[in-house]
């Protein structure tokens, strides 16, 4: 699913125009990216919840020069489904 088959489905379930659907889309989307950029985390109910968090640096090996590489360490995120989204998922 891509961000335009989100938007039709927006037009489809509502009264708002193609325009003020892309609108409301394109506004959740950043609410939820300056959020994790705050490192804040988002709950959606019945949804999941999106967790910022920063891993540790590592050591991993190159494999095809055998040497040794360091991993900075980095800011991500974390999706968790919610109990009810995973039952549905495994019936």
């Amino acid at each position: 699913m891509r961000k335009n088959d989100i938007v039709d489905h927006v037009i489809n379930n509502t009264t708002l125009s193609r325009s003020q659907a892309i609108t409301a889309t394109e506004s959740v989307i950043e609410a939820i990216i300056q959020s994790l950029i705050q490192g804040e985390s988002i709950y959606i109910r019945g949804f999941a919840t999106i967790k910022a968090i920063k891993t540790a640096p590592k050591t991993a090996r190159n494999i095809n020069r055998g040497t040794l590489v360091t991993i900075p360490a980095q800011n991500s995120a974390k999706l968790i489904l919610c109990k009810e989204l995973k039952q549905l998922m495994n019936k």
